[in-house]
């Protein structure tokens, strides 16, 4: 698509945003002849565009950025039953979605993307550029090729090729991707961390306990592309204690027995307590005993969770994406206690844990962003 040059420069761009020529120099290392050259060239593909100008010693710099119309990409998310299909610009932004029903059958499942891509290109018109790529964020492990589903429990696949069919029949690159790997892409590319090199996202919700991280500015997959699968980790208390509660990958103890939003509502219901996120809050804060265990023990184990990721990979920042009442409740500020109880004292620096909220749109838009990132730095 283009060469190693000019993904240098679009590297570059769409790290820091509208930047200069001599700035281009500066971060990419190429002399003011090559960066002229490839911005050229990058210009009269309608890739780049011109922007503002901007006033200071000499004369005048012309700004350059991603010309969002110059191609779009589909973000497919089957995290959750209704899906999504959605169309974003090339920085990231929106233009039309759709929900569409999750088929487990995956040549139904290729039919029916590739139908709603077919219509809503038709629906965006003139403000779609050409197909540049397609996503899919799949709950469960996906190969490290990005091709094959190996198991998806919510899907019932198990070595499933979704891409290749879906690539004969739209004519685009397709990838898959674990939907958190998917929205930690997604955040790294168009969010508030895109210019941070290291750190890990942790998903709260109705299907798990989801994890991604980003090391050293890419993805880490591990070898068998199931790096993150923080859910599924064997959680000890402190007083001996293991949870005893089933998992369903068949071990005791698990993460996602205790924390996930489907264990705590059924730690509620066998209590006779409401399972809503903000109706144990406010019961906890009325100060119920059960509905303070449940979200001590949630919490609890969260930020035991937290801490082992901290001392393993030491991120800059860790993302935890939950309910809102839980971020400003018992078990935001149980797991954030926790964690910092259980992370080793380090004088000189130290990691920020973030809570913050997940939209519905998250999970395709981040697979949108596993097409751009190939379409941009081919990576």
């Amino acid at each position: 698509m283009f060469t190693s040059g000019q993904y240098r420069v679009l590297r570059a761009i769409s790290t820091m945003g509208n930047i200069s020529r001599t700035q281009l120099v500066d971060i990419t290392g190429l002399s003011k002849a090559t960066v002229s050259t490839l911005t050229r060239e990058l210009l009269d593909r309608n890739i780049l565009s011109e922007r503002e100008l901007v006033f200071g010693q000499g004369r005048p710099a012309i700004l350059l950025g991603l010309n969002a119309v110059s191609a779009c990409f589909a973000g497919v998310s089957l995290q959750s039953d209704p899906g999504q299909i959605l169309l974003t610009d090339l920085h990231g932004e929106i233009l039309v979605q759709m929900d569409l029903p999750r088929i487990c059958d995956p040549d139904l499942c290729v039919d029916q993307i590739a139908t709603g891509i077919h219509d809503l290109l038709v629906q965006a018109g003139d403000r779609a550029g050409p197909l540049g790529g397609i996503g899919i964020a799949i709950p469960g492990f996906v190969a490290r090729d990005r091709r094959v589903c190996l198991r998806s429990t919510a899907l019932g696949w198990r070595n499933v090729d979704i891409v290749t069919p879906l690539k004969d029949r739209m004519k685009v690159p397709v990838f898959a991707e674990n939907d958190a790997n998917a929205l930690v892409q997604g955040e790294h590319l168009f969010g508030i961390l895109r210019d941070c090199p290291d750190f890990s996202m942790i998903i709260v919700g109705d299907g798990g306990i989801g994890c991604a991280h980003i090391v050293d500015g890419k993805l880490h997959r591990g070898f068998h592309g199931g790096a993150g699968e923080i859910s599924h980790t064997t959680v000890f208390w402190p007083d001996g204690r293991e949870p005893d509660r089933p998992c369903s990958c068949g071990k005791r103890g698990c993460l996602d027995t205790v924390s996930s939003l489907q264990a705590i509502r059924s730690m509620a219901q066998q209590r006779g307590l409401p399972g809503s996120p903000a109706e144990l809050e406010m019961l906890a804060r009325d100060g119920h005993a059960d509905a303070l265990g449940i979200l001590h023990t949630a919490g609890g184990a969260m930020g035991l969770a937290v801490a082992q990721l901290v001392q393993l990979f030491d991120p800059s920042q860790v993302v935890v994406l939950l309910d809102e009442p839980f971020r400003e409740g018992v078990f935001g500020a149980v797991m954030r206690q926790t964690m910092e109880t259980n992370v080793m004292p380090r004088p000189d620096w130290e990691t920020t844990l973030t809570l913050r909220e997940t939209r519905h749109t998250d999970w395709a838009t981040g697979a949108a962003g596993i097409a751009t990132r190939q379409f941009l730095f081919s990576e």
